[in-house]
């Protein structure tokens, strides 16, 4: 199907949809981005007009957390679709779907 942009992306050739360790790593960026917003509705529901120490602990922990494991998973994916490329394979069945 195509649009005004041109036909649809190939998602064969994505660096997220065919790496399982990538779509981690995305959806612990979306994780932290969702902590991050919530934290700011913390502040507009807080009768002081400021999430307590608690919340902000909470919203920072999981941010920082997400982010740390997103890159981890980021990276471990990165190191997989090398190995596969100098292997001579660019999935790990060998096939492209």
């Amino acid at each position: 199907m195509t649009g005004r942009a041109g036909p649809a992306p190939d998602r064969s050739q994505s660096r997220f949809f065919r790496n399982v360790p990538r779509k981690v790593a995305l959806l612990c960026g979306v994780v932290a981005f969702a902590a991050l917003v919530i934290g700011g509705g913390f502040a507009e529901i807080s009768s002081s007009g400021a999430p307590t120490a608690r919340e902000t602990t909470i919203v920072r922990s999981v941010i920082v957390g997400s982010l740390v494991i997103g890159v981890v998973f980021y990276v471990i994916g990165g190191r997989m679709r090398a190995t596969a490329g100098q292997s001579g394979q660019d999935w790990p069945n060998g096939k492209r779907r």
